[in-house]
């Protein structure tokens, strides 16, 4: 982020290598005053041929210029050894590096910087500054403000405070603090560790405060989480009459990111506008991802087609456009989206993964599946987040078994593609098992996790303990709850959702005084609405009552719409309607769709007509076009003979000619989908057979009574 780097550090000792007077004549090949008579020093012409390589980055060159130094015989030189140091630490050859400076027989202050550069380079801080630690031990040799320079930087990559506090002191004490390069060093460290009053004090100090310096601090505010602070310096810099650099600005935009706040955006637009600062691609990727990662996908968008359609050659990166093509799948902008797919094509983009992985996401949230599916099948490279954009995409819209045939096939182009189903791809697996309640999938499922080590993970134990649930295996569920080392309110959640769902309401009452007393993990509102949901299903009205009584007292959770849709579900589903509108009445929250459906609901069972009017009023108000309250309330009217107002209600459901509902099962490993009343079915006559026979069943088990607290946990 900063306009001087590491490696810029020996380059005044290193680089420019003062060359003896009687060679400091000679010229190369391309001097107009050279003679092909006149003899080249050796010595020269290496150093010369050195320096080339370093600045074109040649590692194989200065391999071969090397070999010649060593042919030469002056290898021991020192001017020579510093040159083939900085090259190939340059070039990123640190074992090369190492091994030069371990066999030179005498090493300079710039010899050491030289190597800490090299170490930096390649990403180790520390041993760069054990180096540092080394050259102060030694008699005759001394740092000075380059060297320093590589140390503080060590330190500050290290996130050690007190060494930058240390070397400090070493400044001070050998009169090194003086130098303008190294206070900026200083003031580059102590931002980026965090320690911005320090910081601060030697910008204050320093005579002359120019960009860098000023960029240095708030690039350290941002690194370290600090946005608004760093905007403080921003402010303070152009009262300081200093003008931002595009370094400047990508700290800023980045700060801007993470405040989110659409006047300061508005503001620092204003600064790149005026300094002319969108003409450097990297400020305008940052613009317009500021706009994008902050949810603020119009402004993105207009930023968009005001720079990069002037055909003056500025174009926006890869992962610019992904970002944009993200903001049209959250806001489902599926025109937008295409003409961006269009954009990315006519300007060579593709093939590109980041981007064909967002244009999978885009067209599979917009409801194109299609579209989808063939731009993923002609993907020349995919990776494991464009099998998860997929697999997890089918899931979300309701198709779990083409999200598990997905998975399968993953799993069998492992072995070709190397590429191996992750996190992400198993909880999205696990979540289609639970939709389509496939117990053997997901004990397939399981097995792998357990394979790869990814049991550990409590959202991957989570998950097994709702598909466990939802596939009607309780016992599962209660084992991989027990065996987990680490629990969250998600797992208790889940627990209790299990028994909520299989009817074990005791257990999910036992399971919430459990985690009261487990210490450390508080119930939250989902903990309610489950353990709410068991009572209904089980018909415990007097413990769901009690519950719901002690949530905002014992345990600090306010109720909301949905555990109140709970009571009255808990209230209707035991035939006490009239008690359940009286509770809606007196709702300290305005009653939702949800609360009305739930007494409609309860009304089909109990056939009280008023009150299933009166519940179909409110949802006519709330809901004009459902047609979920329209089919109970037809149903109401069947129930109690008003043959004339049901089929009114029917017909005018009939006449939204909305897709009907549809159920699955899957039967020898194929998934079989069936509607009411479904006569393609080859195999109907069989299917309607057992189900009658069920429902004698039943109806001859009714008057049995069961006694839900007798479930032992």
């Amino acid at each position: 982020m900063h306009s001087f780097q590491i490696h810029s550090i020996a380059s005044p000792s290193s680089a420019n290598i003062p060359i003896p007077k009687s060679q400091s004549k000679i010229t190369g090949d391309s001097s107009p005053h050279y003679s092909p008579r006149r003899r080249e020093d050796p010595f020269s012409d290496a150093l010369l041929s050195l320096r080339r390589c370093t600045a074109t980055g040649s590692p194989k060159s200065g391999s071969c210029q090397h070999a010649r130094v060593l042919k030469l015989g002056i290898e021991t030189d020192i001017y020579i050894g510093n040159s083939l140091l900085n090259m190939y630490s340059k070039c990123g050859h640190l074992k090369d590096a190492h091994n030069l400076f371990d066999q030179m027989p005498h090493r300079t202050v710039v010899s050491w910087t030289s190597m800490m550069s090299a170490y930096l380079l390649a990403g180790d801080a520390a041993a760069a500054a054990v180096l540092f630690g080394r050259m102060l031990d030694l008699d005759d040799v001394r740092p000075n403000e380059y060297s320093l320079a590589a140390a503080l930087q060590a330190s500050a990559s290290i996130g050690d405070a007190d060494l930058i506090g240390a070397f400090h002191c070493y400044a001070v004490k050998f009169e090194l603090v003086s130098d303008e390069f190294l206070q900026k060093c200083l003031i580059d460290a102590y931002a980026k560790s965090g320690m911005f009053e320090a910081a601060e004090k030697l910008l204050q100090k320093l005579s002359s405060r120019d960009v860098v310096a000023w960029t240095s601090v708030i690039s350290g505010c941002v690194r370290r989480g600090y946005g608004e602070r760093s905007l403080e310096f921003f402010c303070r810099m152009q009262e300081d009459g200093i003008f931002p650099n595009e370094v400047t600005m990508l700290a800023v935009l980045q700060a801007c990111s993470e405040i989110r706040s659409r006047k300061i955006m508005l503001l620092i637009l204003g600064f790149v506008l005026k300094g002319g600062l969108c003409k450097c691609d990297l400020v305008l990727n940052s613009l317009i991802g500021m706009y994008s990662k902050s949810g603020y996908f119009v402004e993105g968008m207009l930023a968009f087609s005001s720079f990069c359609f002037t055909n003056d050659g500025r174009y926006t990166s890869p992962e610019t456009m992904a970002n944009l093509v993200h903001g049209c799948a959250i806001f489902e902008s599926g025109e937008i989206g295409k003409g961006i797919h269009g954009y990315v094509i006519k300007h060579g983009f593709l093939p590109c993964v980041v981007v064909e992985n967002s244009l999978i996401n885009m067209y599979v949230k917009i409801g194109e599946e299609y579209s989808a599916m063939v731009l993923f099948r002609t993907m020349l490279k995919r990776d494991v987040i464009s099998w998860n954009t997929v697999i997890s995409g089918f899931v979300k819209i309701g198709r779990p078994g083409d999200a598990l045939r997905l998975f399968a096939e993953l799993c069998r182009k492992n072995c070709n593609e190397k590429i191996s189903p992750d996190f992400a791809t198993v909880l999205a697996s696990l979540e289609a098992c639970s939709e389509l309640a496939l117990s053997p999938q997901g004990r397939v499922i399981h097995g792998y996790v357990v394979r790869t080590g990814l049991l550990g993970d409590v959202f991957i134990q989570n998950a097994l303990i709702d598909m466990y649930a939802k596939s009607g295996k309780v016992d599962s569920a209660e084992s991989i709850f027990a065996e987990m080392g680490k629990r969250d309110i998600g797992s208790w959640n889940s627990l209790v959702a299990a028994y909520g769902s299989n009817g074990r309401a005791t257990c999910a009452l036992k399971a919430l005084f459990r985690l009261e007393r487990s210490g450390g993990v508080e119930p939250d509102g989902v903990t309610f609405v489950n353990v709410l949901t068991a009572c209904a299903h089980a018909g415990v009205v007097r413990e769901g009552l009690a519950v719901f009584g002690s949530m905002e007292g014992r345990y600090g959770v306010k109720p909301s719409v949905e555990h109140y849709g709970c009571i009255v579900n808990l209230l209707g589903r035991a035939g006490r309607v009239e008690e359940a509108e009286r509770f809606i009445r007196t709702m300290a929250v305005n009653p939702g769709p949800d609360v009305w459906g739930a007494l409609l609901g309860a009304c089909v069972v109990a056939g009280d007509v008023g009150i299933a009017e009166r519940a179909a009023k409110e949802l006519a108000i709330l809901e004009p076009d459902g047609s979920a309250w329209r089919v109970a309330m037809a149903n109401v009217y069947a129930r109690v003979g008003r043959w004339a107002a049901a089929a009114e209600m029917r017909a005018a459901v009939a006449a939204e000619k909305k897709e009907g509902g549809w159920s699955s099962v899957e039967v020898g490993g194929k998934e079989m989908r069936f509607v009411a009343g479904d006569t393609k079915c080859t195999e109907r006559v069989d299917a309607y057979e057992i189900l009658s026979f069920l429902k004698n069943h039943m109806k001859d088990g009714s008057s049995i009574y069961y006694d839900h607290f007798s479930i032992c946990c």
